[in-house]
């Protein structure tokens, strides 16, 4: 577990036991309404809830005793979640002090303008036996809540355990818990050490941390379970699901492209700092890299078709997710972000024809082309509206109109990601 902002655990304290009361006494009154109301018999947990009065809750919030904290909300008829909870502050305050000892005494001298340049990764700018004394304590802090509540139901992840790990049993998900955190903190100590440099040591202690982290996922694991868990939590799966949300795909498709995906990641990732082609320079890897990328894509377009995959190029681009955003917001048809983005092919084909039109001279074309984008963006605001409309130009949104203005011919690459424009200086050849 790890330690919970100061002010904010001694705020919950500090309302804890108000709280308490208030819930207490509705509680009480609840009960009693109901007995003169219905006069059905008290329940058990009502009759021990009688025994209690409040005046014992707040001595038992502020006593150190966890333990006896826990039986007197049992006994009042608490659930056991905010039982859980106002026993876990409870134990966090008996560990304040020790978590507070490892915090750096404040430097009156330190420029406010400033920050500590050592102040980065998991532990600050502690030293390796604060960031071990830090451990020592997490690790006692969580034995003493086993001790005292018991295994926790939610894995002590208080109800927010990924949904996408429901797949494994609870006791595995405790282990792939436990082991993500431990080699967090491994990690995020190595990059303390580094204070912003890192050396060639660094990375490869980096990279023996993740071989050991796969080895111990493997051992929890099945195959079956490991492979649902990359689908679902490996870097791949990571980059892919934002590309995926985008895109809308079913889960089918996700099954189709993820694969290939990660195929092409394990062997061509150079971005990842634990690939052996982290910052790989050799021109015949990028030279491969590149036809990958192209195989690839046609894979993609075999296994989703082409029609798929001209969405999936199209929710990638910028520019359709900004009007994909607008488009959300103003409660628009669903189809006004594909029509306004498809805009780019009829400008593409009309900007064209007027450069190739024999019978138009230099400055035609260039008022043709202006006129075709002022008339480009008076559809984008027939479909946007106008305040929306100006919001996504002055957000970049179509930044090729402006090249279009000036009288350019503007043409576009076939995944629609970029696009290139060329001044008419001259009429084009005849034919013979």
């Amino acid at each position: 577990m790890k330690a919970l902002p100061l002010i904010f655990v001694a705020s919950l304290l500090a309302n804890a036991a108000l709280v308490t009361t208030v819930a207490f006494r509705s509680s009480a009154h609840s009960d009693s309404s109901s007995g003169s109301s219905g006069g059905s018999k008290p329940s058990s947990s009502s009759a021990s809830a009688a025994n209690i009065n409040a005046r014992d809750l707040v001595a038992a919030l502020n006593a150190d005793d966890p333990a006896a904290l826990r039986d007197i909300l049992r006994a009042a008829g608490f659930s056991d979640d905010m039982m859980r909870s106002l026993v876990q502050m409870r134990i966090w305050k008996r560990y304040e002090a020790r978590y507070k000892a490892l915090q750096p005494a404040p430097d009156p001298n330190k420029p406010w303008w400033k920050d500590d340049p050592r102040q980065n990764g998991w532990f600050g700018n502690m030293t390796k036996a604060q960031r071990e004394e830090m451990r020592q304590i997490q690790k006692d802090q969580r034995d003493e809540m086993e001790r005292i509540l018991g295994p926790d139901k939610n894995n002590g992840m208080g109800g927010w355990q990924d949904q996408r790990l429901s797949f494994l049993p609870a006791e595995k998900r405790q282990q792939l818990q436990q082991i993500q955190q431990d080699y967090q903190e491994l990690m995020g100590e190595v990059q303390q050490d580094m204070q912003g440099f890192q050396l060639p040591s660094d990375r490869e202690k980096l990279r023996y941390l993740q071989e050991q982290q796969k080895a111990d996922l493997d051992a929890i694991m099945s195959p079956e379970e490991r492979q649902a868990y990359d689908l679902r939590m490996s870097s791949t799966a990571q980059n892919l699901r934002w590309q995926m949300t985008k895109f809308d795909a079913t889960e089918e498709e996700y099954m189709k492209i993820f694969p290939l995906q990660k195929a092409f990641d394990d062997k061509y990732n150079s971005n990842d700092p634990f690939s052996a082609n982290y910052n790989s320079q050799d021109q015949k890897f990028w030279q491969a890299r590149q036809e990958a990328e192209k195989q690839l894509k046609d894979q993609m377009k075999q296994v989703i078709g082409d029609d798929r995959y001209n969405d999936y190029l199209r929710s990638q681009n910028g520019d359709y997710q900004q009007l994909q955003a607008a488009a959300l917001r103003l409660n628009l048809p669903p189809d006004t972000a594909k029509k306004v983005y498809l805009l780019r092919d009829d400008v593409s084909t009309g900007a064209q024809q007027i450069a190739d039109n024999p019978d138009l001279s230099i400055d035609q074309k260039k008022q043709a082309l202006t006129a075709l984008a002022k008339s480009t963006r008076d559809q984008v605001r027939t479909a946007l509206g106008s305040e929306a409309a100006d919001a996504y130009f002055k957000n970049n949104g179509m930044s090729w109109l402006q090249n279009l203005e000036q009288g350019n011919v503007v043409t576009f690459s076939d995944n629609g990601n970029s696009w290139s424009s060329r001044s008419i200086n001259h009429p084009p050849s005849k034919k013979k």
